[in-house]
């Protein structure tokens, strides 16, 4: 009998209530995305020089790993605190402690709102549903939080490895900064290779197919055009400034990719998960997204997917196809959109300027079924 209420408070008042708690962490980041992000961009240069003169002092090896985590042990403190570690190729074995603490006020404040909101509608089940059900529900959901440390962390890579402290630090030939729990889960957000990388020999494992993942890959400035990887799943990785012409990457699984700056003419990106991949200032004349994906923010698998939105700012856009593509809350800013078509009946899930409006092909089905321009 008591299982009974415990199920309905959590299913009617709980599960609608991680549903806003994530609905308005996703609206805040991204209306504060810059801010929000470039607010890790002094915890880490502080973890840098101090990274730096150890080893100077001959007290650090080169650097292998930088660890976030978020601390759910400050919880009790009313503070969502986050560390930073550095280690070298041991990683855990690494007895030289080099940490940098870094505080979220902002996220705790949207814990601390859900929190209270749960436990109110607890105390309406009266004795039924113990106080303690909240605090373990709080705890559990506490990770929905640390899914955005990990995707602030993630944003923030790319400006954190061209500050100039992070340049003068000694890294191993593989390092990575990792995000998640504290000597738990955690996942890669940056990966950096310094070594010959064989493009040849990456376009064959990538067009095996053979469902390997090809996940946290450092392929930037590779030239992997014209390659058939229909249903590769190359998440979170880095093909800044790579060749992608004339490549069919359609059912493929492209979250949080980061593309800039690359050569993708014609490239075949139809059905494929798009969720937070970075487009921006790439050359996609002739690109085919219809029925992509990667618009409102969902949890897939534990995982938040579509914190940011897909950027194709500055991107050349020609002639591109992004019909029935869920791309809301997409980033268009300075795209050349000329001849691209986008189905008229969707056209409030783009947020285009008045001139990328006229400059697209606007499409709608005909009494046959047939997509057809839009009759003035």
């Amino acid at each position: 009998m008591q299982q009974e209420p415990l199920e309905r408070w959590l299913s009617q008042e709980v599960a609608p209530q991680q549903e806003a708690l994530i609905k308005r962490l996703g609206t805040e980041v991204r209306e504060q995305a810059e801010a929000r992000i470039r607010e890790w961009i002094e915890p880490f240069r502080k973890l840098c020089l101090r990274i730096h003169a150890m080893q100077e002092a001959g007290d650090k090896r080169p650097i292998a790993y930088i660890h976030v985590s978020y601390l759910r042990s400050w919880l009790g403190q009313g503070k969502l605190m986050c560390s930073l570690e550095a280690y070298d190729d041991t990683w855990y074995l690494d007895r030289s402690a080099c940490m940098e603490l870094h505080e979220l006020p902002w996220l705790y404040d949207h814990l601390d709102m859900y929190r209270r909101k749960i436990d109110e509608a607890r105390k309406s089940y009266g004795a039924d549903i113990l106080p303690l059900e909240s605090d373990r529900v709080w705890m559990e959901d506490v990770s929905i939080a640390g899914h955005y440390v990990v995707s602030l962390v993630r944003a923030a890579a790319s400006r954190i490895v061209e500050l100039p402290e992070f340049q003068r630090i000694e890294r191993a030939d593989t390092f990575r900064i990792r995000a998640g729990e504290y000597l738990d889960l955690s996942e890669d957000v940056w990966v950096e290779v310094r070594e010959e990388k064989d493009a040849a020999a990456i376009r064959a494992s990538l067009e095996r197919q053979d469902g390997t993942l090809h996940r946290h890959q450092d392929w930037r400035k590779l030239d992997l055009s014209g390659g058939c990887y229909e249903g590769a799943d190359v998440a979170y990785s880095h093909l800044t400034g790579s060749n992608l012409t004339g490549s069919r990457l359609n059912k493929s699984v492209c979250l949080g990719v980061d593309f800039s700056g690359s050569r993708m003419r014609d490239v075949d990106l139809s059905q494929s998960v798009l969720y937070d991949a970075n487009l921006s200032h790439c050359d996609l004349q002739g690109a085919n997204f219809q029925e992509a994906v990667g618009g409102e923010p969902l949890i897939h698998e534990g995982q938040v997917m579509g914190t940011f939105g897909v950027s194709f700012a500055g991107a050349n856009l020609q002639g591109a196809n992004l019909m029935f593509a869920d791309l809301e809350h997409a980033d268009f800013r300075g795209a050349d959109l000329r001849g691209a078509k986008i189905i008229l009946l969707e056209a409030a899930k783009f947020a285009l300027s008045e001139e990328q409006k006229q400059q697209v092909r606007w499409m709608e089905e005909d009494e046959t079924g047939r997509l057809v321009d839009v009759r003035s």
